[in-house]
């Protein structure tokens, strides 16, 4: 099969399986010298791992990862980096290889390839996303001035109307939901909550802000930073949508409001272009919303097994690597772009020689 790497100069191959012996990634195109510990892997893949609350499946799962390769001393090699993170408490004996589960991947994979892993969906289960997380950490070494950061806007009928200014994934963090509404963030959980104990499932939106990105990345045809964004979270389990900011709003708002300049007239930066025009970034922070289907175990198997009764809070930190991973990728392709970079100032006709 193919289809199991991601990215042109900063590339990602994840492998593994639900229940399979260890899960991981190898990263390659990362220059030398960026500092990388197993310490910085575990915090990123501590924020999605498993049973976190009570309202995420009871899977235990330390997650706990191994550099392999491509790190010596604490920096990196230059050469590709292998990570690993072995699993521990898969329970293969809840699934029957002759059921095929309503909304997972079991019955497509079946007719596509003639053999499958029938462990909590082998290679489609959401569990592959840990190996993104692991990429995110390291393309977030090379983008050390960009701020990636994703809270839930809304899960079933509950909206998150008041976000603070200056956002921060502490502040997100601080709520199981991730949602840093307070009011709403109480209602989503005691929601979840009884919808575990229901053997139902709820749906929701993710919005992603992306600050401190340069001008000037992404291309402005094919490669457009506006089609790889979305095009690497719908590559997400779950996720059925994504637009860049309010697409449904800003489709039905007149072009006098919507056409508003940031900073000034001249200066030629959509204040409503959400970050990219043309396809490429124009400085200004870039908002996507994600949006995310019903969690597909529902039923019987939902109040029997092992999980999560939305899939929202804890793929907010994937939904965040994958952005990453695009941005580290649009960074290096972006040294490309011209054949050399003039340091000195312009010359303006006015200079004495």
């Amino acid at each position: 099969m193919r289809g199991n790497s991601f990215g042109e100069f900063f590339t990602i191959t994840t492998f593994g399986e639900s229940h399979g012996v260890a899960l991981g990634a190898v990263i390659d195109g990362v220059p030398a010298g960026l500092s990388l510990s197993e310490a910085d892997l575990e915090v990123a893949l501590g924020r999605r791992r498993p049973g976190q609350s009570s309202i995420t499946t009871s899977r235990a799962e330390a997650d706990e990862p191994e550099i392999l390769s491509g790190v010596f001393e604490g920096k990196t090699l230059g050469s590709p980096i292998c990570v690993i993170v072995r699993n521990h408490d898969a329970r293969s004996k809840d699934y029957d290889p002759n059921y095929y589960r309503t909304g997972h991947a079991d019955r497509v994979w079946q007719e596509k390839f003639g053999h499958r892993d029938h462990r909590g969906g082998g290679r489609a289960s959401g569990r592959e996303t840990l190996a993104r997380v692991i990429g995110g950490v390291v393309a977030e070494k090379l983008i050390p001035d960009v701020k990636i950061v994703g809270f839930t806007r809304q899960i079933g009928p509950h909206r998150a109307t008041t976000i603070p200014e200056n956002l921060s994934r502490d502040m997100v963090d601080a709520h199981p939901t991730r949602c840093p509404d307070p009011a709403a963030a109480e209602a989503i959980q005691a929601a979840l909550e009884q919808a575990k104990r229901d053997g139902d499932s709820f749906g929701g939106i993710v919005e992603i802000q992306i600050s401190g990105a340069s001008i000037g990345l992404g291309e402005p045809v094919f490669r457009k930073a506006k089609a790889l964004l979305p095009g690497a979270l719908m590559s997400v389990g779950a996720v059925v949508g994504v637009t860049l900011g309010d697409a449904h709003e800003d489709a039905q708002t007149r072009g006098l409001e919507f056409h508003q300049s940031a900073g000034g007239e001249l200066s030629g930066i959509s204040a409503s272009a959400n970050g990219i025009q043309g396809g490429i970034t124009n400085g200004e922070t870039i908002r996507l919303l994600v949006y995310f289907k019903p969690a597909s175990t529902v039923g019987s198997m939902a109040k029997e097994g092992r999980h999560d009764p939305c899939i929202v809070p804890r793929a907010i930190p994937v939904l965040e690597s994958m952005c990453a991973l695009v941005m580290a990728d649009l960074a290096l392709a972006q040294r490309l772009d011209r054949a050399f970079a003039c340091t000195e100032p312009e010359f303006s006709g006015n200079s004495e020689v």
